[in-house]
């Protein structure tokens, strides 16, 4: 009894075993139900970039002043709340691209994704399943399968602290969620986009969170109170203090006991745009999603935006006593609803020509985890490659192990070992990697912080590794499919009948 009884934990482990290896599970965008319809029908494209309020919602833009000519360019989430507003008081068809409409008029229902596959709702000369199949836009012309990824590069935390470090005391202003004084410290925006190779060509640059959030940011500072500027420095600032705002500001920061109130915020080299590390010297805490599939936390890294017009901390909007010294004020600039957490992905605009968007499944929560960014489209290509050979020992010999994966995962560059157990992968963006070797759909090994750099070959060094089987794969093909499945079912029925 007792012997039937461990057989039968071990089936059911096994059992247990087999069913993860068959299951993922997917990232949903904020509390909208959208993507959920379009998940429905395209479940494989969970976590890409076709998983994003971009699929159907258009960035936009409007004119600064009547016959000016000039006009405000503004992402796809700066659009919504710029036309739909806060209060959803607008119309979110004026939001929404050409796919966007075409869901929506189509009932905005999973049949209405099927619907519609056989339209080309951008008028590109493909239709709506070809774009998706390719990971292209469905709602976006110059978006098509005939585009290659625009050039990228991806960074991390020590390659970022390598670069010229920047320090500001600043004023965080919000609208509803109180407002703080904090010291923060990071890489000048500016900097950052110089080292990865910027063009002349660009004009600005839309920054991404996993949670789905995007903000815009032009390169040289405009009119518009919404956009904030990348290069140069901001307008120096005041230290605006009164005991009745501690109810809803923040002064914890050590450094405020420094400052009274009306006292000039000195800041050498002037308030920038940073991507920030740290806030008050800790690091910033690592972004999660919680309960309510919202963002908390803000790292590893935060953009990070001063006032474009210095002002005091006023009341939250949420308050009803604004009977205070410094009630809400709609037109204030409120810069910390600016200041993009948890920032993942820099997308330099406008995409070089004949290019398009990286595929964004790997840039999300696990470049959170790995703190890492990265930075892609008007930027220099500046690749190199990666080398190395992987044995296995049999019967004591070492020999080359033919038919292993070698995946660059960041940025899903691979290779197939040769007979000799030799790889090379070519043209990998600059950067710092996570590299896997897999045989048989098995991990074999993986190394962290590999490096590469422009127009050399980084070798990884020589790897022996004994072969692993699976004591699950009844038929030793390297793989867990439903003919095991039905195999071990069958050996727990009869473990319980016996």
């Amino acid at each position: 009894m007792k012997n039937k009884f461990l057989r039968f934990l071990m089936l059911l482990a096994c059992i247990i075993f087999l069913s993860a290896n068959l299951s993922f599970s997917a990232y949903h965008h904020m509390d909208e139900q959208d993507s959920d319809k379009f998940l429905q029908i395209y479940p494989d494209k969970a976590n890409t970039k076709l998983d994003s309020c971009a699929l159907c919602h258009s960035g936009g833009s409007y004119e600064k002043y009547p016959d000016s000519g000039q006009f405000i360019k503004m992402g796809s989430c700066q659009w919504c709340h710029y036309k739909y507003g806060y209060d959803a008081s607008g119309n979110i068809v004026e939001t929404l691209n050409s796919y966007g409409k075409d869901f929506f008029l189509n009932g905005r229902n999973s049949n209405a994704v099927k619907n519609i596959e056989a339209l080309d709702s951008d008028s590109d000369g493909f239709s709506n399943l070809e774009e998706i199949n390719a990971l292209r836009h469905p709602g976006d012309a110059l978006d098509d399968p005939e585009k290659i990824v625009a050039p990228y590069r991806v960074y991390s935390k020590d390659e970022l602290t390598q670069l010229p470090q920047h320090t500001q005391f600043m004023l965080m202003n919000t609208n509803r969620s109180g407002d703080y004084y904090a010291e923060y410290s990071g890489v000048p925006l500016e900097t950052l986009l110089m080292d990865a190779g910027i063009l002349e060509t660009a004009t600005g640059i839309t920054v991404y969170a996993p949670d789905g959030w995007s903000t815009y940011h032009p390169l040289d500072p405009v009119e518009e109170p919404s956009l904030y500027h990348v290069k140069g420095v901001y307008p120096q600032a005041t230290y605006y203090y009164e005991p009745e705002a501690e109810l809803w500001c923040d002064y914890s920061a050590p450094i405020c006991s420094a400052f009274s109130n009306a006292s000039i915020i000195p800041v050498t080299g002037g308030l920038k745009a940073l991507v920030a590390l740290q806030i008050n010297g800790a690091n910033l805490t690592q972004g999660i999603l919680n309960n309510e599939n919202r963002l908390d936390g803000s790292g590893p890294y935060r953009i990070i935006v001063p006032q474009k017009t210095p002002g005091a901390p006023d009341q939250s909007s949420k308050s009803e006593n604004q009977n205070v010294v410094w009630p809400f004020n709609h037109d204030w600039d409120h810069n910390a609803g600016y200041c993009t957490r948890s920032v993942t992905i820099i997308k330099v605009e406008p995409l070089p020509e004949g290019t398009t968007d990286i595929n964004v499944m790997e840039a999300g929560w696990n470049f959170i985890d790995q703190e890492k960014i990265i930075i892609y489209g008007a930027i220099k290509g500046q690749t190199g490659s990666l080398s190395g050979q992987v044995l296995t020992l049999i019967n004591n010999e070492k020999m080359g192990l033919s038919n292993a994966t070698i995946t660059i995962v960041e940025t899903g560059h691979k290779a197939t070992t040769q007979p000799d157990g030799s790889y090379t992968i070519e043209n990998v963006p600059v950067g710092t990697y996570f590299v896997s070797i897999k045989h048989g759909g098995k991990n074999l090994l993986s190394f962290d912080h590999i490096t590469i750099e422009e127009d050399k070959n980084t070798n990884i060094p020589i790897c022996t590794l004994p072969l692993q089987k699976n004591p699950c794969d009844i038929d030793n093909n390297n793989a867990i499919g439903l003919k095991e499945i039905i195999h071990w079912l069958n050996e727990l029925a009869a473990g319980l009948t016996n």
